[in-house]
């Protein structure tokens, strides 16, 4: 479940104090301009089709045969209200249609194992706007477990080796799944894991142009004490996971802040009421920045 730096820092923007007025229109800022212009027209326009596709494609009711695989393969379903749940085949099918599955290894992909993918990913923005995968164009899935190669310097010397990976997510994508684990965790023998939303977390981690735990707060009231809440925390599991106190969130959210953010989001969806009952400041960060409850939903169900 490793993750990639494939990106750099943002480069700050320059205010125009800095500029007189007939220096900041010369024939080089208007041509730039220009091009930022042309940019904007086209995302503009990217965005109007992409909102008529989705509107033509909403239009027409969803597949008899998904939801058998949605209701049985996605066991939050049930638990959500009846607008969550049509917001969730909404989403579903926008991100089935939206993305290139890719069978690995041989695998050929069928609709069951791009239901039960998608129906997790697009739980986690649930309670946001849109759905909050537009910069992702690939799902790749293996059979089982799938090799990548690493390189890491040590001492001055660049070493590498391969190591095995059931899941792997890459700035604005691909993300890299592996089946037997999707199904193992999601549908046979749900355990609290869930590589689904490991994976998805982390993308959702990097909106902010870094990996470091610490996703886009733009709906977050006060982003600064949350930063500060979720970084102590991260701390705090880091001393228990040391002298070996278990917790609902598992060991290896100790190894990073990014990890520990995608780890605390698997047991925010899948061990909810255990999260907030043994790590509530993290339960109440989550639920801040996902606009969910999912303890809720729990609670009322039973």
């Amino acid at each position: 479940m490793d993750i990639q730096r494939a990106f750099g820092p943002r480069s700050g923007d320059r205010g125009l104090s800095r500029y007189g007025v007939g220096q900041f229109f010369s024939t080089r800022h208007t041509d730039a301009c220009e091009r930022q212009c042309q940019r904007k027209d086209a995302r503009v326009w990217f965005s109007w089709w992409r909102d008529r596709r989705r509107r033509k494609l909403l239009a027409e009711p969803f597949p008899d045969d998904w939801r058998p695989w949605l209701e049985r393969n996605c066991r939050h379903y049930s638990s959500l209200t009846a607008s969550e749940q049509q917001r969730l085949r909404n989403d579903v099918r926008v991100f089935v249609a939206e993305k290139h599955w890719e069978g690995c290894n041989g695998l050929v992909v069928t609709d069951e194992m791009r239901i039960t993918i998608a129906a997790h990913a697009v739980l986690l923005g649930l309670g946001f706007p849109q759905l909050p995968y537009d910069r992702l164009l690939s799902v790749l899935i293996y059979p089982d477990t799938f090799v990548t190669r690493q390189q890491r310097l040590q001492a001055g010397i660049v070493n590498e080796s391969d190591e095995p990976r059931l899941g792997e997510a890459w700035y604005q994508g691909p993300v890299v799944l592996s089946w037997r684990e999707v199904r193992e965790q999601c549908v046979d023998d749900p355990d609290g894991r869930n590589v689904v939303i490991h994976e998805f977390a982390h993308l959702l981690d990097m909106t902010n142009h870094a990996i470091d735990g610490i996703p886009a707060l733009d709906g977050v009231a006060d982003a600064d004490g949350w930063v500060e809440r979720f970084h102590t925390e991260y701390q705090r599991l880091v001393r228990q996971s040391r002298v070996g106190r278990r917790s609902v969130i598992d060991d290896y959210g100790a190894t990073s802040e990014a990890e520990f953010f995608a780890v605390a989001s698997e047991a925010f969806f899948e061990r909810p009421v255990e999260l907030r009952l043994d790590k509530p400041v993290v339960y109440e960060c989550l639920r801040s920045y996902y606009r969910q409850d999912p303890a809720g939903r729990v609670t009322t169900v039973r």
